[in-house]
């Protein structure tokens, strides 16, 4: 799905566009190689340059192309079916026109799309920073729900079932997945804040500030959670094995007393 979209700093609502101007953004999500030839031929980039876009394990990067900047990042995403919880979004800085290109449908661009931040599509480098930001943000949110579940979890250990320690496995898979795309991703912002790569201004260092405290703070809550989780899992591997043993001490106990009657009965049984 390819969209054209313009906003400038006198407008209030997004315009979509039948045709490509200066200072548009060309959105393309559930991307295909027909989409990024398109792009290639609109950036005058080779397609090898791009078509990492389709990579839903692309790790992220920035990059100089001629005129153009070039960002892989990442964003989260609920569960597919390739159990992959984040995912790729290439964002082109050009000379003309701001082009993100993603492999299916993204929340974070329909949200820009739908209004919910002020920018315009005129100002690349404060639409790549408040971009940045909410995707830093939804990495936090993340972060934060999978740790009051865990949480919850430590509070009904007596009420543990083997669903728990499947959604524990899960937990972890995201975390480590969220930190495999925040640590590159924070190079990246290093990169860009140097001003080597577009032209910044005194807000957009502000932005870079927070997305750098944010991306920190992920990277730490994470691995702070990974470590309960696993905390948590040898917690529940003492309670299984504890009632297990139970269980073995219940059925021998029984297995004894079961025995005496089945011996006095045998003796009776016999011609003696």
């Amino acid at each position: 799905m390819k969209e054209i979209l313009f906003k400038d700093i006198k407008k209030d609502k997004m315009e979509k566009l039948d045709s490509l101007r200066d200072g548009c953004w060309i959105n393309i999500e559930r991307a295909t190689h027909e989409d990024l030839k398109d792009i290639a031929e609109i950036t005058n980039l080779n397609i090898w340059e791009i078509e990492d876009a389709l990579d839903m394990h692309e790790l992220p990067r920035i990059e100089r192309e001629g005129d153009n900047v070039i960002l892989f990042i990442r964003d989260t995403q609920e569960q597919d079916k390739e159990d992959v919880y984040t995912t790729p979004l290439m964002v082109i800085i050009g000379s003309k026109y701001i082009i993100t290109v993603s492999p299916v449908s993204s929340r974070t661009i329909r949200s820009i799309i739908s209004g919910d931040i002020s920018f315009s599509t005129t100002e690349k480098s404060n639409f790549l920073m408040n971009l940045l930001l909410i995707i830093s943000k939804n990495f936090t949110k993340g972060v934060k729900n999978i740790r009051s579940s865990v949480q919850k979890q430590k509070g009904e250990l007596k009420k543990v079932k083997g669903l728990d320690i499947v959604k524990l496995i899960e937990y972890e898979e995201i975390l480590n997945q969220y930190v495999s795309a925040l640590t590159p991703m924070k190079i990246v912002i290093e990169a860009i804040a140097k001003g080597g790569f577009i032209p910044l201004y005194e807000e957009d260092s502000d932005l870079l500030e927070d997305m750098n405290i944010a991306i920190r703070q992920s990277v730490d809550n994470c691995t702070v959670s990974v470590k309960s989780i696993k905390n948590l899992r040898d917690s529940y591997q003492v309670i299984f094995t504890n009632n297990l043993n139970n269980t073995i001490r219940l059925l021998t106990s029984l297995t004894v007393i079961l025995t005496i009657p089945t011996i006095v009965g045998s003796l009776f049984g016999m011609n003696v």
